[in-house]
């Protein structure tokens, strides 16, 4: 198999027979994960454990389901501790937003909520959010809020009572459009937001949050980077200032992916080098995850809506991005919603929306470093050399004592 090719590494289950929405999943331990979704019946927002069989790669669900009692158009899912986790969705039936925090046991694997649900936006659009841990209790949200505006807002979990607050007012970043937020950390107190604005035109901003008043306030200039279409963004961070993005662009939504720098001073972003158009056909709900320092694998839906997965190679001295090794075409059916997450060195798994929307789980291997001949090539060649040295250490002594004798 070729360096960095993506294969599935067990069976696929089907874990929703109704509906799927918007997935996102954490990792509780090294093979469990909890996945927020909008699921069940009529689309509640439902949260659910799953197991990982690290011989056979097989995934099973690991405990009884949770319904949370409201729509789940939209999910974020962040730990808070070990066993705990905040739960953002967006209920587009009655165009509101809420947050709450749940619990996981650990020795049923069952999942229960720790506290009453928080309604934070009201009469909004919010149909697209995306959440990130500041510190211990601490959560930034990005959403699509009242006229379909962006939004960045802090919250805060109390930890005795897991009870879920507003920190400080709402930003609003933008007046006119808000799709589609991607938030990235930069450092503890500031983030790299992707969105969608005016014109369905693609966008990104540092976001800074102040950790004595938990006000969001805008660190840097807007940068449009993509004048024609911006969405289905999925980012993730390679070193203290530079950003890898996957994104749906262009009239054609093709995918395309690329390297942004972060000046830690004036807090600007820029472009590192051009994009890379890694799909001419079709692209949307990219989920991207590291797999080694200059490697990344991205999950999307690609053309007819299939599913696709892909390990991309960032050039560290030029940042520019390219293939690694061939796609591989995981669903030829249907493939929403993408949502994965490392379990460890060359695993991965995700989670999907597939054929008639149900939810769909698999684990995915890829192909790490040349392991066999060229580790027994390496080895033979330090062999060859130690035997070399041994054999003139030997010689030398030898004419040592012939010379003393």
């Amino acid at each position: 198999m070729a360096q960095y090719a993506v294969t599935t590494a067990g069976a696929v289950l089907k874990f929703d027979t109704n509906n799927d929405y918007q997935n996102s999943c954490c990792i509780i331990d090294s093979n469990h994960f909890v996945n927020l979704f909008g699921g069940t019946i009529d689309s509640k927002a439902t949260v659910q454990v799953f197991a990982v069989n690290t011989s056979t790669w097989a995934v099973t669900t690991a405990g009884a389901i949770l319904n949370l009692g409201y729509k789940g158009n939209a999910n974020a899912l962040v730990q808070v501790d070990t066993n705990h986790f905040i739960c953002f969705s967006y209920d587009m039936s009655i165009f509101k937003g809420y947050v709450g925090t749940v619990v996981v046991n650990t020795s049923t694997w069952a999942v229960a909520t720790s506290s009453s649900s928080l309604e934070f936006m009201g009469g909004g659009d919010g149909q697209y959010l995306h959440a990130v841990k500041i510190d211990a209790n601490h959560f930034l949200c990005c959403y699509c809020g009242l006229d379909a505006d962006g939004f960045a807002q802090v919250f805060t979990v109390n930890t005795t009572t897991w009870a879920v607050t507003t920190a400080a007012k709402a930003l609003e970043y933008d007046t006119q459009y808000g799709n589609y937020p991607h938030l990235c950390q930069i450092d503890s107190n500031h983030f790299l937001n992707f969105w969608q604005g005016v014109d369905n035109d693609a966008f990104v901003q540092v976001l800074a949050v102040n950790t004595s008043t938990w006000a969001v306030t805008t660190a840097g200039a807007v940068l449009e980077f993509d004048t024609a279409y911006g969405g289905g963004f999925s980012s993730y961070k390679i070193d203290d200032t530079h950003f890898i993005t996957f994104w749906c662009g262009t009239n054609d939504y093709d995918g395309y992916v690329q390297i942004f720098a972060v000046n830690t001073s004036t807090w600007a972003v820029t472009t590192a080098n051009s994009s890379l158009e890694f799909d001419t056909s079709k692209n949307f709900y990219n989920s991207c995850f590291q797999f080694d320092s200059n490697h990344f694998i991205n999950f999307w839906q690609g053309v007819d809506g299939d599913g696709f997965a892909q390990v991309f190679t960032v050039n560290t001295s030029t940042w520019a991005v390219t293939t690694a090794a061939a796609k591989l075409e995981f669903d030829t059916q249907e493939c929403d919603y993408n949502s994965c997450y490392q379990i460890d060195t060359n695993h991965f798994i995700n989670f999907w929306a597939g054929v008639d929307g149900d939810g769909y789980v698999q684990t995915f291997a890829v192909e790490g470093a040349a392991s066999g001949p060229a580790k027994l090539k390496t080895l033979n060649t330090v062999a060859k050399a130690s035997i070399k040295t041994i054999n003139t250490n030997t010689i030398a002594n030898t004419k040592t004592w012939n010379t003393i004798t």
